[in-house]
């Protein structure tokens, strides 16, 4: 990929604090990388414009697929492709985005991505096991000690390639991925150990990890749809639950619980999904514009991440909940007690893809 030096200057810092922290950098810090970055790129596009567009023969109109709305990171991060990509083509690319399930639920999306009714798809991986199985990697908990350990597994190109040889088996293409941060836990409950965590009874997704991995830790897991949670969580059926900061906030889970427990156990990953052969169907030029305004899509929307994360916490403490963070040996125990949890993932889906993340981690470690 060619960028000009003041867009890549900028990505960088925006890089360098969003990973410094664990994502903890502060709503100022990082709007103000932010539109550093927005100016560069603003600059690039006045100064350099037709340096920027791509002589391509043939013109594309591609389809996104959406179950979630337009205020999300996933949105938005597709909306950023789309706006690069149609500047970048000259406007040969038109990029409709369809969010909110208008074309169907998350299973349906997939499925038409599959068969290519949809040339590109946005979801979370806890999703993707039932389409393709080795994404059950991303379900191995409390695999990264934090946010920049992460990010770092989340571009490790052997880890990518590693996990694109099944996707293009199942007919689709990993174009790139992104996150809001870390699944947490709100509670009534104070924990500061795993053994605070016995008997605990948390709502968590249909997901046999997940399933498993509390029930690990002593909890009383119960599946339970998420439109139920709120409810279930004022009237007491349940004492704690579990997502990202960004659904922590936006459904107020925070009203009903006395706790955040930083958890840190599993990464709420987003992932950029394109119809395998429609990628390959595209002439090289055009493959390499689409990875390009991928990835830039991708980094926009770590910054985002950042920037929600720090505004949601302290949303949460101006309410009044505690937001408590755990010491590195409790989230070392709380891994340890999972060890199961990583057999039976390794049983499904074999051994290279959880090997190579756990090695890339060690490597972004170092």
């Amino acid at each position: 990929m060619k960028k000009t030096a003041a867009l890549m200057t900028a990505v960088c810092m925006l890089m360098m604090t969003a990973c410094s922290g664990g994502g903890d950098s502060t709503p100022a810090t990082t709007q103000a990388l932010a539109e550093q970055t927005q100016a560069a790129a603003g600059e690039e596009k006045t100064d350099g414009a037709a340096a920027d567009v791509v002589e391509i023969g043939d013109s594309y109109t591609w389809t996104v697929a959406m179950n979630v709305a337009d205020t999300t990171l996933n949105y938005k991060m597709m909306d950023k492709f789309k706006e690069l990509i149609e500047a970048r083509s000259g406007g040969k690319i038109t990029v409709n985005l369809y969010a909110n399930g208008q074309l169907g639920n998350d299973t349906e999306q997939l499925q038409g991505l599959i068969d290519g009714t949809n040339d590109f798809v946005t979801t979370i991986t806890s999703g993707m096991p039932s389409f393709i199985k080795e994404y059950a990697v991303f379900d191995c908990p409390n695999a990264f000690p934090d946010l920049e350990t992460m990010r770092s597994v989340l571009d490790d190109d052997s880890f990518i390639d590693a996990l694109n040889v099944y996707s293009e088996a199942g007919g689709i293409k990993l174009m790139g991925l992104a996150d809001a941060g870390f699944r947490q836990t709100t509670s009534n409950v104070e924990v500061q150990s795993v053994d605070d965590l016995g008997g605990v009874k948390i709502r968590v997704i249909q997901n046999p990890y997940h399933i498993a991995y509390w029930q690990a830790l002593g909890c009383n897991a119960t599946a339970m749809d998420f439109s139920e949670v709120y409810v279930g969580l004022q009237q007491k059926t349940i004492d704690a639950q579990e997502n990202p900061y960004m659904n922590i906030v936006a459904n107020k889970f925070y009203e009903t619980q006395d706790y955040v427990i930083e958890t840190n156990h599993l990464g709420h990953v987003i992932v950029f999904l394109m119809n395998n052969d429609l990628y390959t169907g595209l002439p090289e030029e055009v493959q390499a514009l689409v990875d390009d305004c991928a990835h830039e899509a991708v980094i926009y929307t770590r910054s985002l991440a950042d920037d929600s994360i720090a505004q949601d916490k302290a949303i949460i403490e101006e309410s009044g909940t505690k937001i408590i963070t755990l010491d590195s040996a409790v989230t070392d125990q709380m891994k340890e007690n999972a060890a199961a949890v990583y057999d039976q993932i390794r049983a499904d889906i074999g051994d290279e893809l959880v090997d190579k993340l756990l090695d890339a981690v060690e490597a972004a470690k170092k």
